[in-house]
């Protein structure tokens, strides 16, 4: 089964669901609001309109509890919570990299398409051997997801873990 956003979303244990959940619904976008408001009603069987009147703590719960998210959602969700709560994380593989990034960003003007295979596989295998392989490998599979040059990564992740 190839590896998507919803998949590692559902694999996720609950506690870090609801840690994603709170960074997301922190400061979300309108137009992801209005997105995961519309899933949440259907994941919920209940109407769009009740959704939108939930206090922010049963949005933050229900979106947890939703495990099966779409793609665009569960990739927002993702990355929020790793640019909030694992930056040294992604700071650390963009730095064995040695890609220019600004605070986790890569910066626009970077060429990934450069980046040769055995370098992004070489830098993954030293993030997972640190002190912190939870998030690393949480980060390295939300790579994955992302396609491009990021997508060779996947060998590098332990087997049966992607």
């Amino acid at each position: 089964m190839p590896l998507s956003a919803n998949r590692i979303w559902r694999q996720l244990p609950n506690e870090i669901r609801v840690s994603a959940s709170n960074v997301f619904w922190a400061e979300p976008t309108k137009e992801q609001k209005q997105f995961l408001f519309a899933a949440l009603a259907k994941a919920k069987n209940v109407r769009e309109i009740s959704v939108r009147r939930a206090p922010v703590e049963r949005l933050v719960n229900w979106t947890a509890a939703t495990l099966n998210l779409p793609d665009p959602i569960a990739n927002s969700l993702l990355q929020d919570y790793l640019l909030h709560d694992h930056q040294a994380t992604i700071v650390s593989y963009l730095e064995l990299l040695g890609i220019p990034h600004s605070e986790g960003i890569i910066e626009d003007s970077y060429d990934l398409a450069a980046l040769p295979k055995e370098r992004i596989q070489d830098a993954a295998r030293t993030l997972l051997a640190s002190a912190d392989r939870q998030s690393a490998e949480l980060y390295l599979k939300y790579l994955v997801v992302q396609g491009g040059p990021w997508s060779v990564i996947e060998e590098a992740l332990p087997t049966g873990d992607a």
